[in-house]
């Protein structure tokens, strides 16, 4: 197995900085919009989980536990900590969907494409995580 190469060349660490911080921006934005309709009451956020078998006002600590992930997850010294945690929310969401009997690819697998946005823009933004986990041929 060869790894591809440790060192990029100029131009390639800086794409992937910036292609690493739009798949985050995007996270970021759809996390920021969820967690806020959670934490001001929308309407629908109470009807999504009531049809979803969660208790009624749940929507609230779900949103504060989103925005609190979300803030780990953008801090650059505790980013991976966030991945992580993104990862375990997102499976919470594709187990809850799967007892519902949802459908796969637009609910059950929603939660976790949005953590392969997460930890694709980690990886491609961080240098070090790259090293880390490096692809290989």
């Amino acid at each position: 197995m060869t790894v591809i190469s440790d060192t990029p060349a100029p131009d390639q660490g800086r794409i992937q900085t910036i292609a690493g911080w739009t798949l985050t921006g995007l996270f970021a934005a759809f996390m920021i919009f969820d967690a806020g309709i959670k934490l001001v009451g929308h309407p629908e956020v109470a009807k999504s989980a009531a049809a979803l078998g969660l208790p009624a006002g749940s929507g609230f600590g779900i949103g504060v536990m989103e925005a609190v992930i979300l803030a780990l997850y953008l801090f650059p010294r505790t980013a991976v900590l966030g991945a992580v945690l993104v990862t375990a929310l997102m499976g919470g969401t594709c187990a809850v969907h799967l007892l519902n009997g949802n459908p796969i690819f637009s609910h059950l697998l929603f939660g976790p494409y949005l953590a392969v946005f997460a930890w694709g823009g980690l990886w491609l933004r961080d240098p070090d995580l790259r090293r880390l986990l490096p692809i290989r041929r």
